[in-house]
């Protein structure tokens, strides 16, 4: 399997003369195979081409897109293939982890290059190129652009697996600079959301199939969980042999996958769990964070007939249900 840490790029960030004149550079990047994203792209890269000021450059710009592409298409291959959510936060960490390597690495390329100085030079409104400071100058823009490609690496995957991290917990372009090197993002090497972003999200946009509730209560949790429980059973919202064990899982904002059946109206357990979650004062929270709370009903929940329990926010409180709601509520909320 694709150990996903980039070891081609890391090579290609020496920035190694393959080519000894300008126009065998050109010959070999008109011959370069190249390599497309496999997926409709979520980013993309707009280098400025007049800062890519030299042969060498404009050929080290398609190896690394080419080289970027490449992981990409491996991880998301890999992914389609066997989408467990084990392997799929294994290829993230390892693909963010050589991200942030590489992409300090370039930095540093900057960083010993004169303290940037090159870089500000060329993208200045008249820049003056030297032929002592060429080479110096490439290696600036040359660190700039690899930042650039790592980023759209990153962020790529991120937005595209974003239901295992958590929405809460990505990045966007300019924060994912910020956070990792320090810069910001460079308006020559602009980055950016594509124009069918939102058309491609909605076909990946997961939820995570374990999850469920936190209720946050170490000190009275097996109390007010079994009070809960009891007052379902009362109520005849639960079948008599779904027990305190099974629903404890339920809230302890870990791993859940048991389906827990619902024979009670569907707009009960709506202001049941409206009740629990009021934004004020919650109960409750979802688990994971960013999931949302009608996500983890329609994940745990099933009707009578064993399907799922559908998005429920709508449903209208019934004044007839109001005294069980409440009752149902208060077995939790009493003991916070």
């Amino acid at each position: 399997m694709n150990s996903f840490d980039l070891k081609k790029v890391h090579d290609l960030i020496m920035f190694r003369d393959v080519c000894t004149t300008d126009n065998a550079y050109m010959t070999e990047a008109s011959s370069l195979p190249r390599i497309e994203l496999e997926t409709e792209a979520l980013y993309v890269l707009t280098p400025k081409m007049s800062v890519l000021f030299t042969p060498k450059l404009r050929y080290y710009r398609l190896v690394v897109e080419n080289e970027i592409n490449r992981h990409i298409n491996a991880a998301t291959e890999l992914l389609e293939a066997d989408g467990t959510e084990e392997l799929t936060k294994f290829v993230l960490k390892k693909t963010r982890e050589a991200v942030a390597t590489l992409m300090n690495e370039a930095k540093r390329l900057t960083i010993l290059n004169n303290g940037d100085k090159n870089w500000e030079n060329i993208i200045s409104e008249k820049p003056s190129i030297p032929r002592h400071l060429k080479a110096a100058t490439e290696l600036a823009v040359y660190s700039h652009y690899v930042i650039a490609e790592l980023a759209r690496c990153w962020l790529e995957l991120q937005d595209r697996y974003a239901y295992v991290i958590g929405e809460a917990g990505c990045y966007d372009v300019s924060l994912f600079y910020t956070s990792i090197v320090g810069l910001n993002p460079d308006k020559e090497f602009e980055l950016k959301r594509s124009e069918k972003y939102e058309e491609e999200a909605k076909g990946f946009r997961k939820v995570r199939m374990d999850c469920c509730f936190l209720y946050d209560n170490e000190e009275y949790f097996a109390i007010a969980i079994q009070e809960f429980t009891n007052k379902l059973h009362a109520h005849h919202l639960i079948p008599e042999d779904l027990d305190l064990k099974q629903m404890e899982s339920l809230f302890r904002g870990h791993s859940c996958r048991t389906k827990y059946k619902w024979l009670g109206p569907n707009h009960v357990l709506t202001h049941i769990i409206k009740g629990l979650t009021k934004d004020d004062n919650p109960v409750i929270t979802s688990w994971p964070e960013g999931t949302s709370k009608w996500e983890v009903v329609s994940c745990r929940f099933v009707d009578k007939d064993n399907n799922p329990i559908p998005n429920i926010r709508q449903e209208k409180a019934r004044k007839g249900s109001k005294t069980v709601v409440k009752e149902v509520v208060e077995t939790l909320a009493g003991y916070l």
